[in-house]
């Protein structure tokens, strides 16, 4: 009889031979490091290089940092304060980030903010406005928030799609937050409103009539040429007699006498003078008033005609 081996008993020997070398390879490797040990990297480990082509966190830090410097010295508030924020935010150098951190404030606190607001002439708010600023989109609506602006001059346009637009230039100053600058819309369709009040024809303004002053100052002068005449007429004649009789042994009294209408005579002149032009001057210069307009008609009527004249007063 032929006795038939079966392959399953020497499987039994097959696993322990294989248990034994699974061992044997784990003693010597050694435990397993957990993963997130593995992970971690020690504390006071050197940063490791990014792959080829790609800025270390420590590199963007420091260019974030420059940026900001250089974006304030230039006056450019905004990006300045945007590149202070990305490096205040990144795990690189506590020393950077501190120092991220007050330029970043001192930024907040330096940037000029603005607040748009439109309105109707007629009354009332406006919000959907768009709003420009230097050519570049600034709101596509008012919205009451803030915009940070960099200090300086700049042109806004505010859009309304039925009302038109409306532009101004403003200049924002350093540490100038929450500036309202508002523009107002007319609207072109609108009606003026009835105020109520009944106007009359327009009226012509004229000169008023002859002032007294220039009465009075005429009157002076008229007196003061007159007085002119009168001294100089009658010094010539007493100069002439005296002259003819009594040179050059006229009395002391008589020769006074002469030189005092003489000079009379040039006072009276001057004051004259001075009258006369004042009066004309205050003639010239006299105020304006409104005179009402007058109409004259003439209507036929039977077998002659009505005449009449119209004014407002």
């Amino acid at each position: 009889m032929t006795t038939t081996k079966s392959p399953w008993r020497a499987r039994p020997a097959l696993f322990v031979i294989a248990s034994l070398l699974s061992a044997n390879v784990a003693s010597a490797k050694g435990p397993e490091a957990p993963a997130d040990a593995a992970a971690a990297p020690s504390e006071g480990a050197v940063e490791q290089p990014s792959p080829a082509g790609q800025p270390s966190a420590g590199e963007i830090c420091s260019s974030a940092y420059e940026r900001a410097q250089t974006e304030k010295l230039a006056g450019h508030y905004v990006a300045a304060t945007a590149a202070a924020l990305e490096c205040s935010q990144l795990m690189c150098n506590t020393a950077i980030v501190r120092e991220c951190e007050r330029f970043y404030t001192a930024l907040e606190q330096d940037t000029p903010t603005l607040v748009f607001s439109a309105r109707k002439a007629e009354g009332g708010e406006l919000a959907g406005v768009r709003v420009e600023m230097d050519g570049q989109l600034a709101a596509e609506q008012i919205t009451g928030r803030p915009y940070a602006v960099d200090p300086g001059s700049h042109t806004f346009v505010f859009t309304h799609p039925e009302l038109g637009t409306q532009q101004i230039t403003e200049v924002a100053r350093v540490g100038d937050h929450a500036r309202v600058l508002e523009v107002t819309f007319t609207d072109p369709n609108a009606k003026p409103a009835d105020s109520g009040v009944v106007t009359g024809p327009p009226r012509n303004r004229t000169r008023s009539g002859v002032p007294a002053m220039t009465y009075v100052l005429g009157g002076v002068g008229v007196a003061a040429l007159g007085a002119f005449v009168y001294f100089r007429v009658s010094g010539v004649n007493d100069y002439n007699d005296y002259n003819a009789t009594c040179s050059p042994y006229c009395r002391q009294d008589d020769v006074d006498a002469v030189r005092q209408k003489f000079l009379l005579s040039y006072v009276s002149l001057g004051v004259g003078v001075a009258s006369a032009a004042g009066a004309g001057l205050v003639y010239l210069f006299r105020p304006y008033r409104d005179s009402a307009p007058v109409a004259a008609s003439i209507v036929p009527h039977g077998d002659g005609a009505i005449a009449g004249i119209r004014t407002t007063f």
